[in-house]
């Protein structure tokens, strides 16, 4: 009875590690023909870029490794990064190229060596990738102790470039984009300059602070947040408004906003903003919501956005 019991066992844990790998192949998105770069294979020397790895905030664990590449970039280019243990801070300016910096960091460096490798690819669709592979450690080896690891990305790209990233552990800081940005599970705060495109925000643990270029029919959707959410509008701002299930403020300080009698509520609200037109949906957050008129851009935006 002891040996069957044992036999069960395995073929239990065997198959649960072949579900798990099914599952992890079915999340991982869609991907073009590619060149890809692994960081635990790396011969190529190492990129001179315009960027650096200081850590100001002091959040690098002791062993370290820097990752940097430089790639050149066609026309209508896009990026996207996924699955990151720390910030993003992304760079723009008016260029072809698009340089990456990555920081890894653990405590020791055998955690450093085995745990959540990255991947750069730049695929044939003028996509470029930045990705943190999940840990594949063996149903047996992940019931010890799992090592802690970290990674920070910054990254100097176009203006002219569509945006997404996804699963950021850390706050994300943005420049200017003329272009579409998506941002989706970002436990900590989110803050983008002159955004001039489709903009979706969603599943942010953290406040958003985001100015846009003139929307020209640009839609804005921002949705699950757990902070406030302040919109700066340049221009004559000419939308459609409609917020549901916020529980704080909804304050648009914006010209001629006309609500409507029949959609207002505690945590809800629909209104035209000048002629109206361009759609802004804003819901279920957990925070306040103001809708300004931007200012200037300081100082520390123009050094986020490469001017």
């Amino acid at each position: 009875m002891k040996s069957k019991s044992i036999i069960a066992f395995i073929f239990v844990a065997c198959f649960s590690l072949a579900l798990t790998s099914g599952c992890r192949m079915k999340s991982h998105p869609k991907q073009t023909e590619s060149k890809t770069t692994d960081a635990a294979k790396i011969t190529e020397p190492q990129a001179d870029l315009s960027i650096n790895a200081g850590d100001d905030a002091g959040y690098d664990l002791p062993e370290k490794e820097e990752i940097r590449r430089k790639f050149q970039l066609d026309a209508e280019p896009s990026i996207g990064v996924y699955n990151i243990n720390g910030s993003l801070t992304v760079e723009t300016a008016d260029t072809n190229t698009a340089e990456i910096l990555i920081v890894r960091s653990a405590k020791t460096r055998e955690d450093l060596e085995n745990f959540r490798k990255v991947r750069i690819e730049q695929q044939r669709d003028n996509r470029l990738v930045v990705s943190v592979e999940n840990d594949r450690k063996s149903l047996f080896s992940a019931l010890g102790k799992m090592p802690e690891g970290r990674q920070r990305v910054v990254l100097k790209i176009p203006r002219k470039m569509n945006f997404e990233t996804s699963s950021v552990g850390g706050n994300v800081t943005l420049g200017e984009i003329i272009g579409r940005v998506e941002m989706h599970g970002v436990n900590g705060q989110i803050k983008a300059t002159r955004i001039s495109g489709v903009t979706e925000f969603g599943n942010v643990n953290g406040g958003i602070e985001a100015s846009f270029a003139p929307l020209n029919g640009k839609g804005i959707e921002v949705y699950d947040v757990n902070g406030n959410v302040d919109l700066h509008f340049e221009g004559a701002v000419n939308a459609e408004l409609n917020a549901w299930s916020i529980n704080g403020r909804l304050n648009p300080e914006l010209p001629d906003v006309q609500a409507s009698s029949e959609e207002q509520g505690r945590g809800r609200l629909k209104a035209r903003i000048g002629t109206g037109g361009t759609q802004i949906r804003v819901g279920n957050v957990n925070g306040n919501i103001n809708l300004l008129k931007a200012e200037k851009v300081t100082a520390s935006s123009a050094k986020a956005s490469g001017k």
